[in-house]
Formats: structure tokens, C-alpha cells, sequence
């Protein structure tokens, strides 16, 4: 899901190459990716149930809950959920 946002923001907003380009810079990183499981799947419901998330970010902050991983974003919205451990990045 994570990769799919990168990719279609960028895509809308500065076209396919730019939004290429980014995907390959992201996957340049040192980090492991995971899939989607059992665990994240509940937590990805009981976070949409409670409202003011798109699907794929429910799907994001869930990944980071089950994996008790700090989510780094600048996505206001993610401070709805109270049990996710996160990094605002001020624009």
C-alpha cells in the first residue's frame, strides 16, 4: 500500500517519470518490506471502523501497529489513531 501511494501522488501530481523515479529512490532504501497478514488485516478493519482514514492508510497504520513500528509521515490524518506509534514530518 505504502508503494502504491508513493506512486500515484507522485504520478498525479508530477507525471509517470517523475513518479518512477521516486519508487526507485524509495526502493534504494535500507528497509524491508512486508505483507499484508491475518494480524494486520484485523487492525486494519478496527482502524477504518473508528472512522477518518482512507483505506490504504488504515492498511499503512495497521502494518505499523502489528510490527510495533514507528510510521513517519506528514499526513495529518494518521494522528487519529491513538495506538499508533508515529513521527510527524512538518511540511
Amino acid at each position: 500500500m505504502t508503494r502504491m501511494e508513493v506512486l500515484y501522488i507522485i504520478w498525479r501530481e508530477e507525471g509517470e517519470q517523475s513518479a518512477r523515479d521516486a519508487l526507485r529512490l524509495v526502493d534504494s532504501f535500507a528497509m524491508d518490506w512486508v505483507s499484508c497478514d491475518a494480524a494486520i488485516l484485523d487492525c486494519a478493519a478496527r482502524v477504518k471502523s473508528a472512522g477518518g482514514l482512507s483505506l490504504a492508510d488504515s492498511w499503512i497504520a495497521a502494518t505499523a501497529i502489528v510490527h510495533e513500528a514507528t510510521l513517519v509521515h506528514k499526513d495529518p490524518e494518521f494522528q487519529k489513531v491513538s495506538d499508533l506509534s508515529q513521527e510527524f514530518l512538518r511540511p
